[in-house]
């Protein structure tokens, strides 16, 4: 894949180079209109193939870079469709106040997540206890305030 995207970069660089070295479009027009039929449908073709690699490398791209990347997490783990959803909703919620390396989240208002779960509660049900309790009732410590509530139910769940 990267060997053909660089294959078309070299391509587009050598028709520059050509139409450049004819003396810009001018001079590329001028020769153009002196040139063969047979020359005249070549350049045609080659302009209607660079249009086309134009349109289908990023079109090739985008099918190849779709929605199997959303399950990557940091390291390259793949997360279930549980923990994609947990950090959809953190990232929705809590990423502009907390620092969570999980979600390459940097924020500077509330705490560490990576210093404050990770390290202080031992356990896997402290810490989802510590977040629930966090996400239901808020905090008012610090330099800002969490606000309480912020997913209820199911949401709340998901987003522990």
């Amino acid at each position: 894949m990267v060997i053909a995207i660089v294959l078309i970069w070299v391509v587009l660089g050598l028709g520059v180079f050509f139409v450049a070295m004819r003396g810009g479009p001018r001079g590329a027009r001028q020769a153009l209109h002196t040139d063969s039929k047979a020359g005249q449908r070549g350049i045609t073709l080659a302009v209607v193939v660079l249009f086309a690699f134009g349109l289908a490398v990023p079109a090739i791209v985008l099918a190849f870079n779709g929605d199997h990347k959303a399950s990557v997490a940091v390291g390259g783990l793949h997360l279930n469709a549980q923990q994609e959803r947990g950090r959809e909703l953190f990232a929705r919620s809590c990423a502009v106040c907390h620092t969570l390396a999980a979600t390459k989240s940097v924020g500077r208002i509330g705490p560490n997540l990576d210093v404050r779960v990770g390290a202080d509660i031992s356990t896997a049900a402290g810490r989802k206890a510590l977040v629930l309790s966090a996400i239901t009732e808020g905090r008012a410590r610090g330099l800002g305030q969490m606000p309480a509530l912020l997913y209820q139910g199911k949401e709340a769940e998901e987003g522990r």
